[in-house]
């Protein structure tokens, strides 16, 4: 479960870099960060539950979280995963009413900045950018689960692993001094399946094929480690 933090507060300058609060300047950036509260989240800990009542907005300032939605029948798909600057809990801008559309979990041990209740509404009411700037975020989600969607019903599984491993890299790839690029949280095999429509045993064989040409490093069970980006992209271009 989450817990609080009311003693520790985060630098409002480096709120600045987040695209939430694009465009607060130096004292919006203050009032922002005095009106929140640190919610501390273990590893495998859940934020919030698919369905809940959406009463929280959250912002990454460490850390990495999991977006899961089930479908009625009991699938579960990975959305994406949400890391430092980027926001959770967006709805909850919008009032009482609104659900939580996914789970959230975090990835590893992670720190947000939070606001609910009269904090979260006063925020928004003495700085309507936050709201701009979220239905903008909430845009380019719902662009990429659509093109996610066309991928899924259009292109072959390899292309759809390579092209998720290459967002994955963009978004938390870490250049070691092989060369190797290692995307920088615990990645399982049944997370990348999930994310390109596709069952674990046909993610686990083309992942051990590329292992076994040396685009992929063998490494644990939970590490992603890339050694031949252009393979993926050529692999990605089809």
């Amino acid at each position: 479960m989450p817990h609080t933090s009311p003693g520790f507060r985060p630098d409002p300058a480096a709120l600045a870099a987040a695209p939430l609060l694009a465009g607060l300047d130096p004292p919006a950036l203050h009032d922002v960060a005095a009106a929140g509260h640190t919610t501390r989240l273990a590893k495998d800990a859940t934020l919030f539950e698919q369905g809940a009542p959406a009463t929280a907005l959250h912002l990454v300032l460490h850390g990495r979280l999991k977006v899961l939605q089930t479908t009625s029948e009991g699938q579960q798909t990975v959305l994406r995963f949400a890391g430092p600057n980027e926001p959770a809990g967006v709805l909850a801008l919008l009032g009482p009413g609104q659900a939580y559309p996914a789970t959230v979990v975090a990835v590893v041990d992670s720190v947000l900045l939070s606001w609910e209740g009269a904090a979260l509404r006063g925020v928004v009411e003495r700085h309507p950018a936050i709201m701009a700037n979220a239905m903008r975020a909430m845009s380019g989600r719902t662009q990429d689960v659509h093109a996610r969607l066309r991928e899924i019903g259009t292109e072959r599984v390899e292309r759809r692993l390579a092209m998720t491993l290459l967002r994955l890299m963009r978004q938390a790839g870490v250049r070691e001094p092989d060369g190797t690029v290692r995307i920088d949280f615990p990645l399982a095999r049944q997370d990348l399946a999930e994310m390109v429509g596709t069952t674990l045993p046909t993610a686990s064989r083309i992942l051990s094929a590329w292992e076994a040409q040396g685009i992929l490093a063998e490494a644990g069970r939970r590490q992603v480690l890339v050694r031949d980006p252009h393979a993926l992209v050529r692999i990605a271009e089809g």
